[in-house]
């Protein structure tokens, strides 16, 4: 299947092994937004990209740890927003097929529910970089959030989950299987 191919709803459930209401449910509660096409009426089928199969891929991965659904669409909306500033840095930077042509190990890490920070190192980007971002899902979804540039990560904390989305690139990257 081609890079720039729509990717059907059935196609995306049989790759990542899910049932389709639970990616129905995503694209309702504005987790994830079509890139190709989205439902406008009865008969009207949405159509994902690359892209979209990869945050299908990390919005399940939140949901394994029962994230709230307005954390994870925020969590989204900062991977689009860090995509968009890397692309800036590194002209041929996109998600996720930067990751998988490159050796750069990216993940982010939650750190007490409420700091999320971007971890990049290797291949061109050859220092990690750190972006820290507050997350308050309270605030209205149009709000911007609070960017907090670091010199380390957090080295104070209670808990701290860790999202490889290098590994989740791999994986929603794989054909599906046929049965």
């Amino acid at each position: 299947m081609a890079e720039n191919e729509p990717i059907t709803l059935k196609e995306v459930q049989l790759r990542l092994g899910v049932p389709q209401h639970v990616l129905i449910h995503l694209c309702e509660k504005g987790v994830i937004e079509p890139d190709f096409a989205d439902t406008t009426g009865r008969g009207k089928r949405r159509e994902f990209s690359q892209r979209n199969l990869f945050e299908f891929g990390v919005a399940l991965s939140l949901r394994k740890f029962e994230i709230p659904v307005a954390t994870t669409a925020l969590v989204i909306r900062l991977l689009r927003s860090f995509a968009r500033a890397t692309k800036k840095l590194v002209p041929d930077f996109e998600l996720p097929g930067f990751l998988l042509e490159n050796d750069v190990e990216l993940a982010f890490h939650i750190y007490d529910g409420d700091f999320l920070v971007f971890s990049a190192r290797g291949g061109v980007l050859r220092k990690m970089v750190l972006l820290g971002v507050r997350i308050d899902p309270s605030r209205e979804p149009s709000a911007r959030p609070r960017i907090e540039k670091l010199d380390g990560l957090p080295p104070s904390f209670d808990a701290r989950l860790d999202i490889d989305l290098s590994r989740i690139a791999q994986k929603t990257s794989r054909k599906p299987l046929r049965i």
